[in-house]
């Protein structure tokens, strides 16, 4: 009988000793907020911080903890010199910048990310004006630069008009059409590079807040393998000191596609969520408002 009685306690005890302690969430990954389900642990290094009800981050060596309303977690990141430079007053000039998922393809309002961005930056009190040469959305500031159907190489020649007006910030998501017409995928993360190399160079003092590409059902594979080579070289270039955030559009899962390539108006608001989060940590290393 005696074993019948402690066999439970030996064994729960075991349970807790080789439970897997490992943490899920990169560094900038969305870790919180009302409505998500996913991982809540961060890498190690980073902390799971609340940044609106909706979104909480893993940011690196954030002495601020959340338990947001379905999640907590944390994450590491390379942390780029520390830089105080003297910010502009009136509105802060952003160009969204990418495919037919920045333009706002698949939802009916056809706003993409950018109104649940500028919603979240208002609420704050941080006034922002998109630019770009189409106008698409029912949102009243709807200028971007959504190219459907564009490889990166070709997104870059569209950007040239609007790069002229030297924006200060550039909400960079590019590269699933690369993935999607399986064109010379090795070289895409170079492509990107290149871009982002292009936008330093019309606007130097401008913040770009680059995103991993969502989910895309069909070619998930090449996802992976496209996003985890260009968070390697965006994290470099962090190093080395540019104005460069990495956001992770891991939030955004095949249910939150109605098409299968463009989200639905739940994986838009999941989306404007990272990017906001990727602007509080450029708000934190002193870049922006």
């Amino acid at each position: 009988m005696m074993v019948n009685v402690y066999l439970p306690i030996v064994l729960a005890a075991v349970a807790t000793l080789i439970r897997p302690t490992w943490a899920a969430v990169p560094l900038y990954g969305q870790c919180g907020g009302t409505g998500y389900s996913g991982d809540t642990q961060c890498v190690s290094g980073g902390t799971c911080v609340r940044l609106n009800e909706w979104y909480s981050q893993c940011q690196p060596g954030a002495t601020t903890t959340t338990t947001p309303a379905s999640t907590t977690s944390t994450s590491t990141s390379p942390v780029p010199p520390s830089t105080t430079p003297s910010l502009p007053s009136g509105p802060i000039v952003v160009l969204p910048l990418g495919d037919s998922i920045t333009l706002g393809q698949g939802a009916p309002d056809g706003n993409s990310y950018r109104k649940e961005l500028k919603d979240s930056l208002e609420h704050d009190g941080v006034v922002i004006d998109y630019i770009g040469s189409i106008k698409n959305g029912n949102m009243q500031d709807n200028e971007n630069e959504g190219r459907a159907g564009q490889r990166i190489d070709q997104i870059s020649g569209y950007a040239t008009g609007p790069l002229a007006q030297k924006p200060q910030v550039v909400t960079l998501h590019a590269g699933t059409n690369d993935v999607f017409q399986n064109y010379d995928a090795a070289n895409a993360p170079s492509r990107l590079m290149k871009l982002m190399d292009q936008i330093f160079s019309a606007s130097p003092s401008a913040t770009i807040i680059v995103s991993s590409i969502i989910a895309l059902p069909s070619r998930q594979s090449a996802v992976d393998a496209y996003n985890t080579q260009i968070e390697r070289l965006v994290k470099d270039r962090i190093l080395k000191g540019e104005r460069v955030v990495w956001v992770s559009m891991a939030a955004v899962v095949p249910s939150d596609l109605g098409d299968g390539i463009h989200p639905n108006t739940g994986g838009y608001v999941k989306m404007g969520n990272a990017f906001y989060g990727g602007w509080a940590t450029a708000r934190e290393r002193g870049w922006l408002r």
